[in-house]
C-alpha cells in the first residue's frame, strides 16, 4: 500500500482539522482529483491526489487532527486483486519515500510521493517554527535534545543557550516524550478548545514571530473628518488612504526578509476581520485599481466567509500592509503589532468628538485617531511620519 501523507499546507502551523472526506474507501481516483478539505490555521484547504489510483485507506475521520507528515490516504498498490477489500493496517513505521509537501509540488511516481523528504526518523516535530527559529538564532541544536514535554517551549530553549542542561534525545525517550504529565486531567472543556484553535494557534506563532524579530515603532494623530459624506464606510476610506500614501511613501509598503526591504507593488491590504474562531486576516488585492462597490463587495464576502468558517486560503495570501479598524469595537489608540515579513500596520480606533479651533471659531469636530506601527529595521522615523502625513492628508479632503 502506499502511503500518501498530509502535506506541509504552507500556513506555518504542524498540522490540520480534517473538515470533510470527497472519496470513501474502495474509490477510485484521477490524479489532481480533490481527496480531502482540511482546515489550516486560517482556512479551508483542498488536498488533491498526487496519482490516480484506488484508495484503500482513510486514516483519519473527519473531525480528527493530523500533524504534518503523518499518514493521510492510503492507496492499493497496483497488482492488489481489485474484488479484495483490504483491512486497515497501521502504517509503516519507518517510510522511506513518502513524506509530506506544499501541495502544488507534489509529483507522480511509482515510489516517491513528493519533491521534499522528511527525514528518515520516527521522531516526530518536536518544536514549532517560531521556536526553531528562536533556537536558531540562539545556536541551540534542538535534534539533540528532548523536550520535556510534547514540543519544545521558548523557555527550554533560552534555557539551553544559557548552558542549563535538557534530557538528551533518545529512539526510547522519544516514544514517551507524548505523554501528558501526571497531574494533567483532560476535560471536556479542554478538548472542545483544541479543537476550535487553529486560528488561535497560528495567532500565537505570528505573535512570536512578531516578538522575536521585529523592532516596532509607533506614531499616533487624528484626522478631522468632519466632512465626510454621511453613511460613507470609515474602511473603505483608509483603504484608498493606505494606497495613496503608500504611493507617496513605498517602503511602507513592503516585505523585510533576510535583511533585505523589498517594496512590493501593487498595494495588497490584510484586513484585520474578528471572529469567534479567532483573528483572520483576508487580502484585498492592488486597492488602487479597485472601484469602491468593488472594494465593499469583498469586505462583505470576507465578513460572511470569516463567518461561516470557509474563507479560501487564497484569499489569506499576498498582503504587503495591514489594516486594523479596532475602533468599530471600541478604543482610540493602540500599538498594532507588524508581523513579517510585512513592515507596517495601519490601526484605526473609535472616532470622536472635540471642541476645536475651526476657522476662527471653536466648533465640535469630528476626529479619527489613527495608530500607525512600522519596523524600524526595515524603514526610518521619517519614512513613518510623511506616510503618516500622506495618509491624514488624503482622508482631510475626501468626499
Amino acid at each position: 500500500m502506499k502511503i500518501f501523507r498530509l502535506p506541509d499546507l504552507g500556513e506555518g502551523l504542524p498540522d490540520a482539522v480534517i473538515r470533510e472526506w470527497h472519496v470513501d474507501e474502495g474509490d477510485t481516483v484521477k490524479a489532481d482529483q480533490v481527496l480531502v478539505s482540511v482546515e489550516t490555521a486560517k482556512a479551508l484547504v483542498e488536498v488533491p491526489s498526487p496519482f490516480a489510483g484506488t484508495v484503500q485507506t482513510l486514516f483519519a475521520a473527519e473531525g480528527e487532527t493530523l500533524e504534518t507528515g503523518q499518514p493521510l490516504i492510503g492507496f492499493a498498490e497496483a497488482e492488489s486483486h481489485a474484488g479484495e477489500a483490504p483491512a486497515r493496517q497501521p502504517p509503516p513505521a519507518e517510510p522511506a519515500s513518502d513524506s509530506g509537501t506544499v501541495v502544488g509540488k507534489i509529483e507522480q511516481g511509482s515510489e516517491a510521493l513528493a519533491v521534499e523528504q522528511r527525514p528518515i526518523t520516527s521522531r516526530p516535530r518536536c518544536a514549532t517554527p517560531a521556536v526553531r527559529a528562536l533556537a536558531r538564532r540562539l545556536g541551540v541544536d534542538l535534534d539533540s535534545l528532548h523536550p520535556s514535554g510534547a514540543r519544545f517551549s521558548e523557555a527550554e530553549v533560552r534555557a539551553a543557550a544559557r548552558g542549563e542542561t535538557l534530557p538528551r534525545w533518545s529512539e526510547k525517550a522519544d516514544k514517551s516524550s507524548e505523554k501528558l504529565p501526571k497531574n494533567v486531567e483532560i476535560t471536556d472543556s479542554s478538548r472542545s478548545s483544541a479543537e476550535t484553535a487553529p486560528a488561535r494557534r497560528a495567532m500565537v506563532m505570528a505573535m512570536n514571530r512578531a516578538r522575536d524579530q521585529v523592532c516596532p515603532m509607533t506614531l499616533f494623530d487624528e484626522v478631522d473628518i468632519s466632512d465626510w459624506p454621511k453613511g460613507i464606510s470609515p474602511t473603505l476610506y483608509l483603504l484608498k488612504a493606505i494606497a495613496h500614501a503608500a504611493a507617496e511613501e513605498p517602503n511602507l509598503n513592503a516585505h523585510f526578509e533576510n535583511e533585505t526591504l523589498e517594496p512590493k507593488t501593487p498595494v495588497n491590504v490584510g484586513l484585520a476581520v474578528d471572529a469567534p474562531k479567532g483573528l483572520f486576516v483576508p487580502v484585498l488585492q492592488d486597492i488602487g485599481a479597485q472601484s469602491d462597490e468593488a472594494i465593499l463587495e469583498s469586505i462583505a464576502r470576507f465578513k460572511q466567509q470569516v463567518e461561516a468558517g470557509a474563507i479560501p486560503q487564497k484569499e489569506l495570501q499576498g498582503a504587503t500592509i495591514h489594516l486594523s479598524n479596532f475602533g468599530s469595537l471600541a478604543g482610540r489608540f493602540a500599538t498594532p503589532i507588524v508581523v513579517p515579513p510585512l513592515v507596517c500596520i495601519v490601526g484605526a480606533g473609535r472616532a470622536h468628538k472635540a471642541v476645536l479651533p475651526h476657522k476662527g471659531k471653536a466648533r465640535v469636530r469630528k476626529l479619527l485617531p489613527l495608530s500607525i506601527t512600522a519596523d524600524h529595521r526595515a524603514v526610518t522615523g521619517g519614512e513613518l511620519a510623511r506616510f503618516l502625513k500622506a495618509l491624514k492628508k488624503y482622508l482631510e479632503t475626501a468626499s
